[in-house]
């Protein structure tokens, strides 16, 4: 391209065109003047970005989400290898079965909270109910293969499922310009979990000889 004094200039790409991502950061605007003063305050810091209530209580939650995670990937390909005799064929389908449901329940979900413009109760009960139900998959595994994969089912579902209103909570809540930082401590509290979670099993098995210590633990988290 060249401005009107015949200069050449480089114009970077965009991916969106300017009109329509004005539009989106008028809405986003609109919709941060809607929540109450206590949930957006406006910072100039970073630390004071890093260290409110919220952004400290979203880490925590994502810490303990992914280190359960961490338990549901591991705990899944065991129940369909131990408790049902199938070949590769039909185990590998057994495995995706889950996070077929686990796709299908996070668009579901996350169509609900755009169309409620509620983030919070499409992130706890979904989560609580994938504990309970990783719970009882490991309560009914020595009774029956049928009980504890059916509890597989939901928990994959309730574990995928608020990951779009989770995350669509800081850009609602946090001041534009300090929303990159505040997703980065959130996104390296849940690397930090996952890997407490690989350090937790590991460890449990060592002393006690047998992974369900390490599975128990992973959902309660």
């Amino acid at each position: 391209d060249r401005d009107v004094t015949g200069v050449q200039t480089c114009a970077l790409p965009i991916w969106m065109p300017a009109d329509e991502a004005q539009q989106i950061v008028a809405r986003l605007a609109v919709e941060q003047r809607e929540l109450p003063t206590s949930a957006h305050e406006t910072t100039q810091t970073l630390r004071s970005a890093l260290l409110r209530k919220d952004v400290i209580v979203l880490a925590i939650q994502y810490f303990c989400w992914s280190f359960g995670v961490y338990g549901f990937v591991l705990w899944l390909p065991t129940i369909v290898r131990e408790g049902a005799s199938l070949n590769m064929g039909r185990a590998g389908l057994m495995s995706a079965a889950p996070y077929l449901v686990a796709i299908a329940m996070e668009l579901i979900t996350a169509h609900l909270s755009d169309r409620a413009q509620r983030r919070r109760r499409y992130v706890w009960p979904p989560l609580l109910i994938s504990g309970i139900a990783m719970l009882g998959s490991f309560l009914l595994e020595p009774n029956g293969f049928l009980g504890a994969y059916i509890c597989l089912l939901i928990a994959g579902g309730g574990m995928y499922a608020p990951y779009g209103p989770f995350f669509a909570i800081m850009p609602d809540r946090i001041p534009q310009n300090r929303v990159g930082e505040v997703m980065a401590l959130v996104n390296s509290a849940g690397a930090l979990g996952s890997f407490a979670g690989v350090y937790a099993v590991g460890s449990l098995r060592t002393i006690t000889g047998s992974e369900r210590p390490g599975y128990l633990l992973m959902s309660l988290f």
